[in-house]
């Protein structure tokens, strides 16, 4: 079933069928982490404690790649029992992402809701394309990046 990110229509391919099952992998690992251990002894983990670094802009190839993996992940998301929210999905992308040598920035976020409470959002950026979460990051004030 083709999907439309970032501006190109793409067709599914049995590899992704692959990167399905490492993304529901990596979202129930991350879920789990992320109810047992403090957030920032994750990012260092998984970002190796790299502060939002300018990475150089991603090649055609990188861009093909993280539209795979935005397909991947969010089709765990939306078909799974389980809830999955922003964190895990962007930690769950990063990893695959960089397992691959592809860079991408994981952004967070902070907003008030209507009713004054505090709202926080994460979502995973390659270059200026949003990869995962950026449905809502325009409503976010950005407070941190790790690359």
């Amino acid at each position: 079933m083709p999907m439309t990110l970032i501006g190109k229509v793409i067709k599914r391919r049995p590899a992704d069928l692959i990167l399905t099952a490492e993304a529901a992998v990596l979202l129930v690992v991350f879920k789990v982490c992320l109810a047992l251990l403090p957030v920032r002894r994750i990012l260092g983990a998984v970002t190796h404690g790299r502060k939002g670094e300018v990475e150089a802009a991603p090649s055609s190839a990188a861009i093909d790649f993280a539209r795979r993996v935005q397909w991947a992940v969010s089709a765990v998301a939306r078909h799974s029992i389980v809830e999955f929210v922003c964190f895990p999905q962007a930690l769950a992308a990063y990893v695959m992402l960089r397992w691959r040598g592809v860079a991408s920035t994981i952004v967070y976020g902070v907003a008030r809701s209507d009713e004054d409470e505090l709202m926080a959002h994460t979502w995973l950026m390659v270059g200026d394309a949003m990869v995962v979460g950026g449905e809502a990051a325009a409503d976010f004030t950005e407070l941190d990046r790790w690359s």
